[in-house]
């Protein structure tokens, strides 16, 4: 005799759904996308054309720089606001400068600086200059937290035969970490940032977003600089949500 294969009733079966049913995470987006309005044309053109007109005047102070501090000051404050590639063949030959001139070799923040731009750049720049910055004790003299920070973010750019630099990570990641509670909160962000994340590992867009409010703090900052990196960084997130 012939076995009847089961039967299955129409409940068996949106139960069997129900149980099978993937449950989803809410979106970390939330409802961002259902109620963003974005700007008006207007408004967007009114952007588009402000930032053609600080792009060139940021343009100008990068050719008229001509003292080597300044000149790596600048480039490394576009290339945090993410700037830098509007300006590609003028920060080329402003670190060619930078290479082939003369420099403090006694400033251990500019030496390190120095090196790391023209290192990240693809320049043979030798670390033995870092050798003259050790007390008898074998310890790195850095004055301030901001040479530690560029000292520490320098060593990252090291290869097996920087062994001055090894001793240089080992050194600053020490001393910024001893001093990282009695820092003021800007640059304890700034350090505790690094401790995370050295400069040279960082997602370019991550790091604009994170820099932009840190430069605004900056008395040293420059107005149209910042003003143009917001723009440049609402344009281009507008760009995305459009995408």
């Amino acid at each position: 005799m012939a076995l009847t294969p089961p039967v299955c009733s129409v409940n068996d079966v949106h139960q069997g759904q129900r149980k099978d049913r993937p449950t989803f995470h809410p979106s970390l987006w939330g409802d961002f996308f259902l109620t963003y309005q974005p700007p008006t044309a207007p408004k967007r053109a009114y952007m588009t054309e402000r930032a053609e007109v600080l792009k060139e005047e940021v343009r100008k102070m990068v050719k008229a720089a001509n003292e080597i501090p300044s000149i790596l000051e600048l480039i490394i404050t576009l290339q945090r606001l993410g700037l830098d590639n509007y300006y590609e063949n003028e920060i080329d030959e402003q670190l060619l400068f930078v290479y082939d001139s003369e420099y403090d070799d006694k400033d251990l923040n500019l030496v390190s600086l120095r090196f790391y731009l023209l290192r990240k750049n693809g320049y043979d720049v030798p670390s033995d200059v870092f050798k003259s910055f050790k007390d008898n004790e074998g310890n790195f003299v850095a004055d301030n937290t901001k040479t530690l920070l560029n000292l520490y973010n320098a060593a990252f750019l090291r290869t097996h035969e920087d062994k001055i630099l090894d001793e240089a990570l080992l050194f600053t990641r020490s001393q910024l970490e001893a001093v990282l509670d009695s820092l003021e909160s800007t640059l304890a962000d700034e350090v505790s940032h690094a401790l995370q994340t050295p400069l040279f590992r960082r997602i370019r867009i991550l790091e604009t977003r994170t820099y932009i409010p840190i430069y605004e703090k900056e008395a040293a900052r420059n107005e149209v600089i910042l003003e143009f990196a917001k723009l440049n960084f609402n344009l281009l997130q507008l760009l995305y949500c459009e995408e």
